[in-house]
């Protein structure tokens, strides 16, 4: 195919399509992996801010609104009206669906302890205080509270007491304060489990192995999609690379390896110390990279057959009038040749360079075989006039006008 003139035309626009295109794109490669990376770093992001907007809602602002309105209401009651302030606490479970809140009193650590039942009404609340068997002005989050004189957010444990007793809570709280006095610190409990549920409204098909975790004031991971993981006894990757990354920046980026696995993750503590995070594996980013080159690379592949078929279809169009060109010269040497006896004219309906071509090789091939008629003509009849000279008749003429200019010497020569 080379060989021909078209056929090297064909193959060198080929070849530089291919460069072309395979410059496109290798740069729509690095710029959309480029592109890709940034918008799939933004959609982790955002996801986090979402994550860490519906879990600060809960636990930051409206954990502390509704402690700090039940707070209110206990220090105005008489501290040995038990029923009153089991009033208090059970309309704002009611309300809330907290599991269970109670109020545990500095001077002699009484405690009034009202888990969340529905079908227990005010007629049957207990004038008593609550023995759990344990001074809970011991516990962590009491004195945190009592040392801060401001509300906390405990770390995740297993309850101890109350109907929830073994299940994993976590505990918000709120300083008592009568006349400027510290008299006690008011408590509700919060399951945890649920917060998964929240975050599977913010899942991305463009990142299917995204997760979204929290962990607690101790960095213990205690919210996943993983039941493992919040079981597990010992130190994850993900625990350990995010301890470091917390004590440069209380928020930003950081990397570690899972199973085998790179990870990239976005983090943000909050205010009362858990850590939300937004991770996912690397191979989420290079896949969908991968697939915008496949994409890219399958199109430019069509485009490329697409053109080159049409790229045949243009060029022997193009170079059409150079078979008949080649014919017609062929045919006019043959003539000259005397291989036939006529010859026909270039047929080359362009304007072009190829017409102007032809027409030049048509006026010459006419012309060329008008001035071989005319030589034809003017051997012929001097042969006739030798034949007639030889019979003795030496006023015979040669009439005949040659174009070759041996033959009109030769015409003067007998003439």
């Amino acid at each position: 195919m080379t060989k021909t003139l078209g056929g090297k035309i064909l193959a060198c626009v080929v070849a530089i399509f291919v460069v072309v295109i395979g410059v496109i794109v290798t740069y729509n490669y690095i710029s959309s992996s480029s592109q890709i990376s940034t918008l799939f770093r933004s959609i982790q992001r955002g996801i986090l801010d979402a994550s860490y907007t519906t879990i600060d809602i809960t636990m930051n602002v409206e954990a502390k609104q509704h402690l700090n309105a039940v707070a209110e209401q206990i220090v105005a009651l008489d501290k040995n009206d038990v029923i009153a302030q089991r009033r208090v606490l059970m309309t704002a479970e009611e309300l809330i669906k907290y599991p269970s809140m109670y109020i545990v009193y500095e001077n002699d650590g009484k405690v009034i302890l009202q888990d969340y039942h529905p079908e227990v009404g005010i007629e049957n609340l207990s004038s008593n205080f609550d023995n759990v068997g344990l001074d809970l002005r011991d516990r962590f989050w009491y004195k945190e509270t009592k040392e801060k004189k401001q509300g906390i957010v405990s770390s995740t444990y297993i309850s101890s007491a109350g109907n929830y007793k073994g299940q994993r809570l976590v505990t918000a709280t709120y300083p008592l304060i009568k006349n400027g006095e510290f008299i006690g610190v008011i408590g509700m409990d919060l399951f945890v489990g649920d917060f998964q549920k929240r975050f599977e409204n913010f899942e991305r098909e463009e990142l299917p192995n995204l997760d979204v975790y929290i962990t607690d004031t101790s960095g213990k991971i205690f919210s996943h999609k993983d039941p493992a993981i919040v079981e597990s006894t010992t130190e994850t990757e993900a625990e350990k690379a995010l301890k470091e990354a917390l004590k440069k920046a209380p928020e930003g980026e950081f990397n570690y390896n899972h199973n085998n696995e790179d990870r990239v993750g976005f983090y943000k503590q909050f205010p009362f110390g858990w850590t939300i995070v937004s991770v996912t594996t690397q191979s989420d980013y290079t896949n969908a990279i991968n697939k915008q080159f496949f994409i890219s690379t399958a199109i430019a592949l069509v485009l490329l057959v697409v053109g080159a078929m049409f790229l045949v279809v243009f060029v022997k169009k193009l170079v059409a009038p150079i078979h008949s060109i080649q014919s017609g010269l062929n045919s006019f040497f043959d003539f000259i040749n005397h291989k036939t006896q006529d010859i026909s004219t270039i047929n080359v309906n362009t304007s072009d360079e190829f017409g102007q071509m032809a027409k030049a090789i048509n006026e010459n091939i006419l012309a060329t075989k008008q001035g071989l008629d005319q030589d034809k003509q003017a051997v012929k009849e001097s042969v006739e006039t030798v034949g007639i000279v030889e019979n003795g008749n030496l006023t015979a003429r040669i009439t005949a006008n040659p174009r070759n200019p041996q033959l009109i010497e030769l015409k003067n020569v007998l003439n």
